[in-house]
């Protein structure tokens, strides 16, 4: 479109999806770092809506070094359902666990069987056999089985250079796990001594023990945020190298782990985006 974008979208309609567009003069992408990402790449390479888009972009992708350990208390009870997820935490990101820059956090979680039955006793309508069943699952909740259960949670600053990218029309992710190793690993080791000092034994995830498969609820990068479109995807604004007004502002603009919960850095991008946006009447 002459002087803006066509956005192409599914309607709601009468219950239905159904295909539409819309036109704007001025478009902002937040759907993520694999969403805004995706988007970018199937714009520039499967639908070639945007061709220019930079050849940087799906690099530097980091999963945060997220990483949690689950630890048993057998001799103390450390109730991981009260409170919020996360109550204290331990800054190392000076390096100084064998030079890797990590951020260690209690964890938690909620009691969600305890809250499903709770509303489901109040339920109205219920008759005496669900109430009974209810009642007898309510009484198995009581006996409060994850209370010796503690989630160790922590995020580093890995090596950052994952790279996404389609494959048969789908999304996927290169990314060598062997250079963001020893960030996983201290991050392993300080748990394993943390558990171990507290009165716990710390369990290595299966997952990682067996195969190195990490999941991270932090994605960053995909879209990094450069000075030019040799090193990056958006500007310092947030705005697509040789695409005028049309900006992303979320994690994908990131470019580089930061090895902290990174809600607060991305929500602090977006006001800068919308800052720029303002402050330079697009």
């Amino acid at each position: 479109m002459a002087g803006g974008y066509r956005v192409a979208c599914d309607r709601i309609s009468d219950g239905e999806l159904k295909p539409g567009s819309q036109t704007a003069r001025l478009v902002i992408l937040a759907a993520g770092s694999l969403g805004s990402t995706e988007l970018l790449l199937r714009c520039r390479d499967e639908h070639a809506g945007l061709p220019n888009v930079s050849q940087r972009l799906g690099h530097r992708w980091s999963s945060n070094g997220d990483f949690l350990t689950p630890a048993i208390y057998a001799f103390r009870a450390v109730e991981p359902t009260r409170g919020p997820t996360i109550t204290s935490a331990i800054n190392l990101l000076d390096g100084t666990v064998d030079g890797q820059e990590i951020f260690i956090e209690d964890g938690g979680f909620p009691d969600l069987a305890k809250g499903a039955m709770e509303r489901l006793a109040g339920r109205p309508g219920a008759t005496e056999q669900e109430t009974a069943l209810i009642e007898g699952v309510r009484w198995l909740v009581r006996l409060r089985l994850f209370d010796s259960i503690m989630p160790w949670f922590a995020q580093g600053r890995d090596a950052s250079d994952g790279v996404l990218s389609l494959r048969d029309k789908k999304l996927f992710l290169d990314w060598d796990v062997e250079t963001s190793e020893p960030t996983i690993e201290a991050i392993l080791r300080t748990h394993q001594k943390l558990a171990m000092a507290t009165g716990g034994a710390a369990i290595v995830p299966p997952a990682w023990a067996w195969s190195q498969d990490l999941i991270t609820p932090h994605p960053l990068g995909g879209a990094a945020m450069g000075t030019s479109a040799s090193d990056g995807v958006v500007d310092f604004r947030g705005e697509v190298f040789g695409y005028r007004n049309l900006f992303v502002s979320d994690g994908s603009i990131v470019p580089k782990a930061i090895g902290l919960n990174p809600s607060k850095t991305i929500a602090a991008l977006a006001e800068h985006v919308a800052a720029r946006i303002i402050a330079e009447g697009r």
